[in-house]
C-alpha cells in the first residue's frame, strides 16, 4: 500500500520538498501583496536538466518493470492531482527486486527527487489518469525498462492520502 511521500519515509530513495506547507527548511519562502512563493534552496538535480511530462494511468496497477538512471537524479512533481510513485533502492543488481519495492503518494505542491540509480516505474494518478512533470538530464545512454525480479507487484493506494496534512 502506498504511503505519503514524507522526507523521513522517502530518505533512502532521495529527497522530498514541500513547496506549499511553509515550513520545509530546504525551501526559501517569500511573499508579497496577494502572493506567496517557495523555491528549493539548491538546484533539484546536478547538471542542466530536461523538463518532461508523462501521462500516467491510475492506481491500482501491476508494476511489472522499472528503469533507473545511474547518471542523473530525477525530480518528479505533480501539478493538480496526487500521483503514486513505485521505487526500489539503487543497487548494482541487474534488475529491481519485487520484495524491495515501496510506493509513495506525491501530493500537489511536493517535489520528489530520486537519487541516481534508484529503480522506478512511471507514476500513476491516485484516483484517475493523471499527467505529471519530471526533470532529469537526458541523453546519458540507454534507459532500459527491466522486468522486476520476482514478478509483478500490485501497487495500491488509499484515495484519502491525496492531500498534505
Amino acid at each position: 500500500m502506498a504511503r505519503p511521500a514524507t522526507a523521513e519515509a522517502f530518505a533512502r530513495f532521495g529527497t522530498v520538498y514541500d513547496l506549499v506547507g511553509g515550513s520545509d527548511r530546504k525551501v526559501v519562502w517569500t511573499l508579497g501583496d496577494g502572493w506567496q512563493d517557495g523555491f528549493t534552496d539548491k538546484p533539484l538535480i546536478g547538471g542542466s536538466g530536461h523538463l518532461g511530462m508523462t501521462r500516467g494511468g491510475a492506481a491500482p496497477w501491476h508494476c511489472t518493470e522499472m528503469e533507473r538512471h545511474p547518471g542523473t537524479e530525477e525530480a518528479i512533481f505533480c501539478a493538480d492531482q496526487p500521483i503514486v510513485l513505485a521505487v526500489a533502492p539503487a543497487s548494482a543488481m541487474a534488475a529491481p527486486r519485487r520484495d524491495e519495492i515501496e510506493a509513495f503518494v506525491i501530493s500537489p505542491g511536493q517535489a520528489v527527487v530520486m537519487d541516481r540509480g534508484v529503480w522506478h516505474d512511471a507514476c500513476r494518478g491516485l484516483t484517475r489518469p493523471t499527467p505529471y512533470f519530471w526533470m532529469a538530464v537526458c541523453g546519458l545512454g540507454a534507459s532500459p525498462w527491466i522486468p522486476i525480479e520476482g514478478g509483478a507487484l500490485l501497487v495500491r493506494a488509499d484515495a484519502n492520502q491525496g492531500t498534505l496534512a
